[in-house]
């Protein structure tokens, strides 16, 4: 992803306002960067939010299990009733997790995947 890393957080929150949260996670769901929206609150404590980012890798690690079969993962998409999940599948085993406000359209969700291939 290079520099366009350094600035994909603010690219997405340009993108739509009900995108509260963007990090690249590694494969193990440790943040290598990214935050939150500015002036946004996180819904769940630190210790809870690492372990959301760590189930998120898992998910997506289960996602590319079938891949051989299915074809590669595009995206996952985990809908809660107080925010909605975005994982972006990336090479080298990282994920971008976009986390939005639960009436964020799913439509949309292709298009976050094309400004990936864009700008990584």
């Amino acid at each position: 992803m290079g520099a366009a890393q350094e600035d994909l957080a603010s690219l997405f929150f340009k993108f739509d306002r009900r995108i509260r949260y963007v990090a690249v996670l590694d494969a193990f769901g440790k943040v290598i960067k990214g935050g939150m929206r500015p002036g946004v609150s996180s819904l769940d404590t630190k210790e809870e939010s690492e372990r959301v980012d760590m189930q998120i890798a898992l998910i997506r690690g289960m996602a590319e299990g079938a891949a051989a079969y299915l074809g590669a993962t595009n995206y996952v998409i985990v809908h809660r009733e107080k925010i909605m999940m975005i994982a972006l599948p990336q090479d080298g085993g990282n994920t971008i997790l976009i986390t939005t406000e639960p009436e964020f359209p799913i439509e949309r969700v292709p298009a976050l995947v094309e400004m990936l291939g864009t700008k990584g």
